[in-house]
């Protein structure tokens, strides 16, 4: 997701029609430029080398954002497939959690996080803190930096909890829901789901990738698996 205004002009997007390296290339109506829809970039027309601001968002189910969310409101659109399941991440090792801060990429493969759902790490000068929901399969990022300290994260007893203080916090939203800290925030980071191969495509030289998992991604036709499949079920 990412906000729409370049250089105080607000731009409104639609589908190009076009690929770049297979990916979708969007076109503001305004100037008629290409972008990269997982850059954000414009890649040719007048604003060539302009760069939309990413807004951190969630990727999970309807029900588990509603229970999050329960006052919130949703935007009707055409729909351009019959339905979205858990089922898309059939081989979670397919998938990553992608961020980029401080001029650098790094990603963790979804597998990694089912094994490891919460996970304390650094992207530069980031202090960043990984939490995977297994029930909605939901990843997200958060800044492990709050309030003059960076707080290190556990898993304990199937909660989220920080040892430094030992307050209880909220996975799907950052926020503390039990304990010294309760109440507060942390701020989520602007980190994507992302097939693993387009991910490594746009960021060759992303962080936190095996050498064989980047392999298999590259030689995995992902959408001709998906296809078969579905066939087979």
């Amino acid at each position: 997701m990412y906000a729409r205004n370049v250089n105080t002009q607000d731009l409104n997007f639609a589908v190009s029609g076009k690929l770049w390296n297979r990916s979708l290339v969007m076109r503001d109506a305004e100037t008629g430029s290409l972008w990269s829809h997982i850059l954000g970039k414009a890649m040719a027309g007048p604003l060539e080398g302009a760069q939309l601001e990413i807004l951190p968002a969630t990727m999970t189910d309807w029900k588990t954002w509603k229970e999050q969310h329960p006052s919130t409101t949703v935007v009707k659109l055409s729909r351009t497939s019959k339905e979205y399941r858990l089922d898309f991440y059939e081989d979670p090792s397919l998938f990553v959690l992608g961020l980029s801060a401080d001029l650098k990429t790094k990603a963790w493969p979804l597998d990694e996080l089912m094994q490891k759902r919460v996970a304390n790490d650094k992207i530069g000068n980031t202090s960043a803190l990984i939490a995977f929901d297994p029930k909605s399969l939901t990843a997200l990022a958060f800044n492990r930096h709050l309030t003059g300290r960076i707080l290190t994260f556990q898993e304990k007893d199937g909660k989220m909890v920080d040892t430094d203080t030992g307050t209880t916090w909220n996975r799907l939203t950052g926020k503390a829901i039990r304990g010294d800290l309760s109440g507060q925030s942390l701020q989520p980071l602007p980190a994507i789901i992302s097939a693993m191969k387009a991910w490594i495509t746009f960021h060759p030289d992303t962080e936190g990738l095996s050498k064989a998992s980047m392999e298999k991604a590259r030689n995995t036709n992902f959408l001709r698996r998906r296809g078969r499949n579905r066939k087979n079920n």
